[in-house]
């Protein structure tokens, strides 16, 4: 990630992110024995490290409960209750709607987070937004998203019941063209922050940039397609992206046997176990 990015998740909100639990420690003789306020440092530090800013979560050391929050029947895998999923998604993308970390807010009408459930079968994730994005302030509209929501209706996926859908850079670059590796690494901490939360079972990475960027990885996508990765233990495969579909028609052939073997994935009848990558480590 590029370490001179100094507004958005980046290394100067790290070492703030450290500070602010080392004066925390100092003010507190004793901090051995207040085990709450100690997990509490470490929450902070980790959430710096891993999205460049404060995640809003805390830890609940309540009686008959555990500290890090596992044996609370509100609560799943991820560590978040269920009905604080909605909530927490919300802090962040207000965190987004007020980022400047790179030139593209400069430009943009709005910013584009995500839509779907909060409870994701499936994560999708493309580019960035297109000029009806930012129009609309939603992902995948318009002729590509339409497309989109075809290629995953196939499969019995849709972003009203079982998926979300999400973008590498939350801001349209201008004239469409490819997000810079700075403009990608500025953002990309936002979106760990979505997966960490909604916690899907498999995520689609519609082209390559997506793939690229989440996986940390260079290969064309003529070598990514075919191949399961993983992403913090959750599978993750490859196809084209729809505006890809729209200008060639002769991929689509191509994109619907990716969506089959990925649909195979899904269900555990696809063969093979999945690579693991730099981004998912």
């Amino acid at each position: 990630m590029n370490e001179e990015v100094s507004r958005g998740p980046g290394v100067v909100a790290k070492e703030e992110a450290t500070q602010e639990s080392v004066a925390k420690t100092e003010s507190a003789p004793g901090a051995a024995s207040q085990p709450r306020q100690f997990l509490e440092d470490l929450l902070l530090i980790e959430d710096f490290l891993r999205y460049g800013f404060r995640s809003g979560r805390q830890i609940e050391a309540e009686e008959g409960t555990s500290a890090f929050g596992d044996s609370s029947s509100a609560e799943d895998e991820t560590g978040f209750a269920n009905e604080d999923r909605q909530a927490r998604l919300k802090d962040i993308e207000a965190r987004v709607r007020q980022c400047t970390a790179c030139v593209l807010s400069q430009s943009r009408s709005r910013t584009v987070f995500g839509e779907g459930v909060t409870n994701p079968q499936v994560l999708v994730i493309g580019e960035g937004p297109g000029a009806e994005e930012d129009r609309q302030g939603l992902p995948f509209v318009g002729a590509s998203g339409n497309l989109l929501d075809k290629m995953l209706a196939a499969i019995g996926l849709s972003r009203k019941t079982n998926c979300y859908i999400g973008n590498i850079v939350k801001c349209r670059p201008p004239n469409n063209r490819e997000p810079t590796p700075t403009e990608r690494d500025a953002c990309i901490g936002y979106l760990r922050a979505q997966i960490e939360i909604l916690r899907p079972m498999f995520i689609l990475c519609v082209g390559r940039t997506a793939a690229h960027s989440l996986l940390e990885v260079n290969d064309a996508i003529s070598r990514l397609r075919g191949r399961t990765f993983a992403f913090e233990g959750i599978p993750v495969r490859i196809t084209f992206h729809p505006s890809a579909l729209l200008r060639d028609a002769s991929l689509k052939r191509p994109a619907w046997e990716d969506l089959k073997q990925f649909r195979a994935l899904m269900d555990g009848t696809a063969d093979g176990p999945a690579q693991t990558s730099k981004g998912g480590e």
